[in-house]
């Protein structure tokens, strides 16, 4: 990963988890593959705060939490001290352990070369590890990248085109699955600012008018009696090192 933070969450670390009930819950349903024991070292992509380490301390005493975010890692060590926590990028994590497990919620589709990640993942792993993870992909805000495209801050992928990129990288995908989250804004702007207070950002190439413009199309096309809908697609995924 770049050196720079791709997007806003380091500045909002004190505010993430009041503005992130998608990624609370996404985190919650990943969780439910999670085995009651976890065996061997075990290291965590992306941590932020805290809201899937939360579903691992209790099951591993050997837990290593990392983010590229130095105040999301603060935060994080200050709720859940159990884990160690530390600045990483995802493609350079700790390489102290073999790690039997990695895990990551709601980071992958930042990841601007994901292939490098996971064949970066793949040498930090022991033989027969696994990786569980979920991520956000296509679909996700479809209303609004329908009527704004050049305001997707990256390139959205599906889920088969992840297990390809998974599997090129020298993971076999064992079981995979998709949830729809559904959110209601009473306007198009107050869904933008809830994205934006969560740490995500419009990509600076957008002009203020044609962000305008969008907005109040999205409003017209999409509006109904409890205001406009966000959809958010969400993918959990388990893979073993082969």
């Amino acid at each position: 990963m770049n050196d720079a933070l791709p997007h806003d969450f380091d500045r909002r670390a004190a505010v993430y988890e009041e503005h992130a009930p998608v990624q609370r819950e996404a985190a919650a349903w990943l969780a439910e593959w999670l085995a009651e024991k976890i065996e061997g070292p075990a290291l965590e992509v992306g941590a932020g705060t805290g809201l899937f380490t939360c579903h691992l301390v209790g099951r591993t005493d050997q837990l290593w939490a990392t983010d590229i975010s130095p105040r999301m890692v603060r935060a994080g060590h200050d709720t859940l001290p159990n884990a160690q926590w530390s600045v990483a990028h995802a493609i350079h994590p700790p390489t102290s352990h073999a790690y039997r497990w990695i895990f990551s919620c709601s980071l992958i589709q930042w990841l601007p070369d994901p292939a490098a990640v996971f064949r970066a993942w793949h040498r930090a792993a022991a033989p027969g590890a696994r990786i569980l993870c979920g991520w956000f992909v296509r679909g996700t805000l479809a209303e609004f990248f329908d009527v704004c495209p050049e305001a997707a801050p990256f390139a959205w992928r599906g889920a088969a085109e992840w297990r390809d990129i998974l599997q090129e990288a020298g993971w076999a995908t064992e079981r995979s699955e998709c949830r729809t989250y559904t959110r209601q804004h009473p306007r198009a702007a107050a869904m933008l600012r809830a994205l934006h207070n969560a740490g995500a950002v419009i990509p600076r190439r957008l002009g203020t008018g044609r962000l305008r413009q969008a907005l109040r199309q999205y409003d017209r096309e999409n509006r109904g009696e409890n205001g406009v809908t966000a959809h958010f697609e969400f993918l959990r995924l388990e893979a073993v090192r082969s």
